[in-house]
């Protein structure tokens, strides 16, 4: 694929990964604190994506964490401080929408504001690095 469509293609899922972003935090000022986790970490793993695409390469699965790990070296040591942040973002891709995913407990009761809170600004951390990587317009 040329240049310019890897950019392209980097620069949609980017996006993308900004809208779930504010998704996020709209869903947080309405109290929707599983679904605020569950669009955090859909904004990562979107913003993880648009590096894979812009590297020309194919990322898959839901795991930020592996999206980091499993990037080439040179913007992977870009990435590594923030591994901490992807697996916690990671912990939420299931339990967040899944009424049998906890034991007794439905997502609309077991996540907090204060998880949220944290989910919102690991999902910005990462955007912030996955910025940094795209090229400016």
């Amino acid at each position: 694929m040329s240049e310019e469509k890897l950019q392209r293609e980097a620069r949609r899922w980017y996006t993308q990964a900004l809208d779930d972003l504010e998704a996020a935090r709209a869903l947080m000022s309405a109290d929707k604190y599983a679904q605020t986790c569950f669009y955090a970490q859909q904004s990562a793993e979107k913003g993880l994506k648009a590096v894979w695409f812009l590297l020309d390469l194919d990322p898959w699965g839901h795991s930020c964490a592996r999206l980091i790990r499993n990037l080439p070296e040179e913007p992977k040591a870009e990435f590594d401080s923030l591994l901490e942040l992807a697996l916690g973002l990671d912990k939420l891709y299931l339990p967040t929408r899944y009424p049998d995913a906890l034991p007794d407990l439905i997502p609309a009761e077991a996540f907090t504001k204060g998880e949220a809170g944290t989910a919102v600004q690991s999902a910005e951390a990462i955007l912030i690095k996955v910025s940094s990587q795209l090229p400016s317009n």
